[in-house]
């Protein structure tokens, strides 16, 4: 049997990567089948605000920067050739016995991509076996939907879905109004999927780490309150795979490294949906900051996996959440049965 599996594997990005290899391993161990990735195929391209932060420091200083980016991509083109399999040359081919989109944010188009509107995402392809695995609509809303005319395109393109899941409540919901269908939802494989075995050792010991996109976790109140824990603890603190300009080491990991930093560390700060999950499965005592950016899938996510109280926003103490003890065994529990279910549903979509 081949399948193609519609990802987003060569987004330079260590929570893509992870998902892209998790769902291959996941969707591989059915057993008799081989698995290729299939390219997106580029849509409407619309202007969108996008997150962006001056820069705080001089124009030598920028040169650090501008290094890490580059020698970031060069680390994640030859992981996702050697790894994941990705092919020098696109490949939009849609001959496959089954054919599966997902995970992550695929189906979230008024954040900026490369690829726009594309609806081949929502399943648009010449292919009679198409499913989808724990798509995600991210920041955008029904109401986005509506104000921007895509419903009718949506809808058309998610009727020839077979089995439809999301990994959130509003994806659930949106698909819902569209299609007045309930989906099925599934965790994020990063977090029902197998790692490697035997992470690499890292020298890096006594840390507090930092994970958020660059310069993104800039609220100055944060800062004073994870410096201030930072000291107490003796800690140092450290940005992983992302660059930041107050803390006191930036390193860039490879995708493998970046698991044995967040096994290593002593505390995680994190604003992103897969810092979250690279904390919870390492058993990391963590916070995670929410925005209104944010706030659909992390929410939901920390709800799903009974940690809500690991949400920071304004006027709550990083210091009293990050020593409030985690207790994993409920978590641990609850992901083993999501995992068998999972591992059904997948088999479900690659019978014919």
């Amino acid at each position: 049997m081949k399948i193609g599996l519609l990802s987003m594997q060569r987004v330079v990005n260590y929570g893509s990567f992870w998902q892209a290899y998790c769902l291959k391993k996941m969707i591989c161990d059915q057993g008799n089948c081989t698995l290729e990735f299939i390219d997106i195929i580029p849509g409407d391209v619309e202007t969108r605000t996008v997150y962006k932060r001056a820069f705080s420091f001089s124009k030598i200083k920028r040169i650090p920067y501008y290094l890490f980016q580059n020698k970031k991509k060069k680390i994640f083109f030859d992981y996702q050739r050697t790894v994941l399999g990705c092919t020098e040359d696109k490949n939009y081919q849609s001959n496959y016995d089954s054919i599966i989109i997902g995970s992550d944010e695929v189906f979230n188009f008024v954040q900026e991509s490369p690829w726009g509107f594309s609806t081949q995402l929502y399943g648009d392809i010449d292919n009679q076996n198409v499913s989808t695995y724990a798509a995600c609509f991210g920041n955008t809303t029904y109401d986005a939907i509506q104000r921007t005319n895509r419903e009718e395109t949506i809808h058309s393109a998610l009727n020839n879905i077979q089995h439809l899941s999301v990994r959130d409540e509003n994806s659930a919901e949106i698909i819902e109004k569209i299609t007045h269908k309930r989906p099925e939802i599934h965790l994020d494989p990063v977090l029902v999927g197998e790692f490697p075995d035997g992470l690499p050792n890292i020298k890096e010991k006594n840390y507090i780490l930092v994970y958020s996109y660059d310069f993104r976790l800039s609220d100055p109140d944060i800062i004073k309150q994870v410096r201030s824990f930072a000291r107490e603890k003796r800690l140092s603190i450290i940005s992983v795979g992302f660059y930041q300009d107050w803390v006191n080491k930036n390193v860039l990991p490879n995708p493998l490294e970046l698991l044995s930093y967040f096994k290593n560390a002593d505390y995680v700060i994190t604003d992103t949906f897969h810092g979250t999950i690279f904390s919870t499965r390492m058993h990391r005592q963590f916070v995670t900051v929410i925005r209104n950016t944010n706030k659909e899938k992390l929410g939901d996510l920390l709800s799903r996996i009974g940690l809500k109280e690991r949400e920071y926003d304004n006027g709550k103490s990083i210091k009293e959440l990050l020593e409030k003890q985690i207790d994993y065994s409920s978590f641990e529990e609850y992901r083993m049965r999501e995992i068998d279910r999972s591992k059904s549903y997948l088999k479900k979509c690659i019978e014919r």
